[in-house]
C-alpha cells in the first residue's frame, strides 16, 4: 500500500500534476495504510518514515493532496499520543 503510494507521488512529482481521481485513489489507499499502521505500533514505527517521506515528497501537489496527506498522518493514534506527551 505504501509502495503505490510512493510511486504515485514520484510519477507525479516527476511527470506533473495528473487529476482529481488520480490523487483519490492515491490518498485512499495512503489512509488504508495508515489505518493497517494504527492496529500495531510497532508495525506504523516501522513504515513512519515512509509514511512521513510521503506527506514531504507531496509538497506542492495541487489538488488538496498534500494537505489531505498530512492531515491524515498527523491524526493517527499515535502522532495524536506523541503531540500530546509534548
Amino acid at each position: 500500500m505504501i509502495y503505490y503510494v510512493e510511486v504515485g507521488t514520484e510519477f507525479t512529482n516527476t511527470y506533473g500534476d495528473i487529476d482529481l481521481r488520480f490523487y483519490n485513489s492515491l490518498l485512499s489507499m495512503y489512509e488504508k495504510a495508515i489505518q493497517e499502521c494504527e492496529r500495531d505500533r510497532a508495525l506504523y514505527e516501522n513504515f513512519k518514515n515512509r509514511l512521513s517521506t510521503i506527506v514531504h515528497e507531496a509538497s506542492g501537489i495541487g489538488w488538496g493532496y498534500h494537505d489531505e496527506l498530512e492531515d491524515l498522518f498527523y491524526s493517527n493514534k499515535y502522532e495524536l499520543e506523541e503531540e500530546h506527551e509534548n
